[in-house]
């Protein structure tokens, strides 16, 4: 669907909207990533972290943001949860709902992640964002409003799951030492360009988006979010495990997990 650039969503770049409005990206999504370590790590560090099943009856509602085509409602689904799907893309949503073998147990939802007020507040026991999906939403001022959005849709006590990559691991990269330097020079000289954004080639599409983060910059956007007991975990540079955090962690790790919770007060 052709759009004018002045009309594309908050937060939404051209690369990022053509990707959302690719049906053959959706219909491939899941053999594409069939054999990525990442998706499976991030799903056995999910389950670890997920909150309990004390009463079936009332189980526990569980958003996740950038859903695709369901990989985490396939997951959990199974086990009892409950999940709100969002994402921006009819084409994955559609993909979620032919593949669910637990419709009862799925509310799908097509929306911008900047504007969540489709999400009801405190109704959510916690929620998930994986796979770098914060990273595709474009200025620091719309993942500031998601996170924002998001907190008031936990319940207090819940908590939220984040992934992102690690901006530093390009380092051990021929080009990544380039790279660099040369997202950090457009940062001071170019209007709606940050530290660590990136835009390549990707399945087809010319200008693919990615804001990649560093540790450090996560973490304050979480605590300037409203965040409260942030937890870090680094992923090695494969994606396949998570790391003891050592000194030269922030230069090393492929990734991090980030848990955080909504206060209780």
């Amino acid at each position: 669907m052709s759009r004018p650039t002045w009309r594309l969503p908050a937060g939404v770049s051209r690369g990022t909207w053509d990707y959302l409005q690719s049906k053959s990206i959706a219909g491939d999504y899941d053999s594409y990533f069939a054999q990525h370590a990442l998706m499976r790590l991030d799903l056995e560090f999910l389950q670890e972290h997920l909150p309990p099943l004390d009463d079936p009856q009332r189980p526990p509602v569980i958003a996740d943001l950038g859903c695709g085509t369901g990989r985490v409602s396939r997951a959990l689904s199974p086990l009892g949860y409950r999940l709100v799907n969002v994402d921006l893309s009819s084409y994955m949503l559609a993909e979620l709902t032919r593949k669910t073998e637990h419709p009862e147990q799925n509310c799908c939802i097509q929306a911008n992640l900047v504007d969540l007020g489709c999400l009801a507040p405190n109704s959510l026991d916690m929620a998930v964002s994986l796979f770098s999906s914060i990273g595709m939403i474009r200025g620091h001022k719309h993942r500031l409003q998601f996170l924002k959005s998001l907190r008031s849709a936990l319940k207090p006590g819940a908590r939220l799951l984040l992934h992102v990559h690690n901006r530093y691991h390009s380092l051990w990269d021929p080009a990544g030492p380039a790279w660099l330097l040369s997202t950090k020079w457009k940062s001071l000289f170019t209007k709606d360009w940050e530290f660590g954004d990136r835009v390549y080639s990707y399945r087809g599409l010319p200008a693919m988006f990615l804001h990649i983060f560093s540790r450090g910059e996560l973490r304050k956007l979480l605590v300037s979010a409203g965040y409260e007991s942030v937890e870090m975990t680094p992923i090695n540079l494969t994606g396949d495990a998570v790391m003891r955090p050592r000194v030269l962690t922030p230069l090393s790790a492929g990734g991090y997990f980030a848990l955080a919770g909504r206060s209780r007060g």
